[in-house]
């Protein structure tokens, strides 16, 4: 072990006192680098071309009836969502709004499958279609006193 130590520190003073002092940098080491830069055409894109950003479900097919054919019940499909906390329960208002309440699970879903639990829920009990601006509420069950958003035709609508 000390001779270890013993070879370290040689080769270390070995290493500090070999190179020489320079009085200035060579113009060559360090005028490489503006040059460089003048002369270099930035161009993030390959050939000039802008790569467009591909969406993953622009050909998506998703609809509510394959949750539907895989499970084989809707009601099936809700209970599981009532016991997995994505869905805590569901009521109508005072002036006769329905409201959807939606537990932790479903705030742990990816947006994606957000939107196909509520156009499930929509689909099953016919919501939006029951009426002409038919819509519902979405509130989470711990945040009780503002909404998550609204679900019409159009979506969710978040606030």
């Amino acid at each position: 072990m000390r001779f270890l130590a013993v070879l370290l520190v040689l080769f270390g003073s070995i290493v500090a006192f070999s190179q020489t002092a320079h009085a200035e940098p060579k113009p060559w080491v360090w005028g490489w680098w503006p040059s460089h830069w003048k002369n270099l055409d930035f161009k993030p894109y390959l050939g000039n071309q802008v790569l467009s950003q591909r969406s993953l479900w622009d050909n998506d097919t998703w609809t509510p009836e394959d949750w539907i054919k895989d499970a084989g019940d809707s009601k099936r499909i809700m209970r599981d969502f009532y016991a997995y906390d994505i869905i805590s329960n569901q009521y109508t208002d005072g002036d006769n709004i329905p409201v959807l309440v939606v537990g932790d699970t479903f705030m742990r879903l990816s947006g994606l499958d957000r939107r196909r639990v509520l156009q499930f829920v929509d689909h099953v009990f016919q919501i939006t279609t029951a009426e002409e601006n038919g819509m519902f509420y979405v509130y989470h069950s711990k945040l009780d006193d503002d909404p998550l958003g609204v679900y019409n035709k159009y979506g969710l609508q978040q606030y």
